[in-house]
């Protein structure tokens, strides 16, 4: 039984899949005792094995239905400003090939609204559809995602925290910058500014929603984890982002910790808006906590909504971490419709509730652009609800692991 503070669980995922290696291990065995069994007798009545095998395990394997909502972050050429970009920064010509990909196996791109909406009335959306999403509001989902959707014409979700938005006003030039006077080279740091969320949102094709204020973590106990250190800072900004009030769009810029110094310690933590939070030697109360949370829940709506001059209803979780008294927060606030299921949006699943699917590199862990996108072509076909791919999948990250162990055994050697 869930607590409060529980996650919502990834015990669906993890039973479609070790139902689907089940299945294809059944299948796999059928296929070799059939083998066998006409090899040693000569009887072609072995082969009736696998073939009623296929029948039974084909229900468990394929099926069709589900829609795959895939989850970009940074799409960029020069990705080395941001220190979380080997797990989430994707090149521009790897960002094409996966649009090509989805083009190419007839993939039908639609709007998280006509998801959202399409499961709430009991419709299924066409065949093969999937969603697009970018978390976080980088510069570089103007320079270089956007220039290749446009291409496609495909629609997609930015999700924003307020609090990053820059406080520049102009627009800054991208891959499909049509003066040709602004001979301005492209700058890939940064996040998004008004005046680029503004252009975005007018192609049409993107829709711009809610990714909380701060994208902030909160101590949860007493317990010290750990020590900021020249080495770590960066990749702990949050620190620094809790102990600064107002925007924060910047802060990679600093040289050093702006506000909390190194030496200092690290609090045991969790994302700001799924745990009540420790503050002066207690922990804050339930109602505290609602009071917070609702608070940046209207925040979020109400800022962003007149910013964007539309009402603002999809709400994306930082670190896509929620809880169930989480969501009912964020659902009794007026949003729609949150990230954070481990589902695969079909009809019938609760309509309020988005399950995604992350889209990264060096799927083998090392460098290859063909491994990467043909994971990814894995990942389309199992979304889509084709699990004869699992295969594809698992020995990908099995490879991963063990180059993984390989690299850490030579360090150490």
């Amino acid at each position: 039984m869930n607590t409060p503070e529980t996650p919502l669980n990834r015990r669906p995922r993890k039973r479609r899949k070790l139902r689907a290696v089940a299945a294809l291990s059944a299948l796999f065995l059928a296929v070799c005792a059939g083998i066998v069994g006409l090899v040693w007798s000569g009887s072609w009545w072995w082969l009736l094995l696998p073939a009623v095998t296929a029948a039974v395990t084909h229900r468990f394997l394929y099926r069709p239905g589900a829609v795959p909502v895939f989850t970009f972050h940074s799409v960029s050429d020069a990705p080395d400003w941001l220190p979380w970009a080997p797990d989430i920064s994707l090149g521009s010509d790897l960002f094409a090939r996966m649009l090509q990909t989805l083009a190419d196996t007839g993939c039908r791109v639609v709007p998280t609204r006509e998801l959202v909406a399409c499961r709430r009335e009991g419709r299924p959306l066409p065949a093969r559809s999937v969603v697009l999403h970018f978390d976080d509001g980088y510069l570089d989902n103007w320079v270089a995602a956007l220039p290749y959707l446009k291409r496609h014409g495909m629609p997609a979700t930015l999700f924003v925290s307020l609090d990053f938005i820059d406080p520049g006003a102009e627009l800054r030039p991208s891959l499909d910058t049509e003066d040709p006077s602004d001979a301005r080279p492209l700058q890939w740091d940064g996040y998004l500014n008004r005046a680029e969320l503004a252009a975005m949102e007018a192609t049409g094709l993107i829709d711009v929603q809610s990714h909380g204020t701060d994208h902030g973590r909160v101590a949860v106990g007493p317990r010290v984890v750990g020590e900021l250190t020249a080495a770590n800072w960066r990749n702990l900004a949050w620190l620094q982002w809790a102990a600064v009030p107002g925007n924060k769009s910047r802060w990679y810029l600093e040289q050093e910790p702006a506000a909390v110094p190194l030496g200092s310690p690290v609090p045991e933590n969790l994302p700001s808006l799924t745990a009540r939070r420790w503050l002066d030697g207690r922990r804050e109360s339930e109602q505290e906590y609602r009071d917070r949370v609702s608070a940046e829940f209207q925040r979020c709506r109400r800022e962003l909504g007149e910013m964007l001059g539309k009402p603002v209803d999809l709400f994306c979780w930082p670190q896509n971490h929620t809880t169930p008294r989480a969501r009912e927060l964020a659902l009794q606030a007026g949003f729609a419709a949150t990230t954070g299921g481990w589902f695969e949006n079909r009809p019938g699943e609760d309509p309020s509730l988005i399950s995604r699917i992350h889209v990264g590199k060096d799927v083998l862990g090392l460098p290859c652009t063909a491994a990467d996108a043909f994971y990814f072509r894995a990942q389309v076909a199992v979304g889509l609800g084709n699990y004869y791919w699992y295969p594809a999948l698992m020995l990908c990250q099995a490879t991963r692991s063990m180059v993984r162990l390989a690299t850490k055994l030579l360090q150490r050697g």
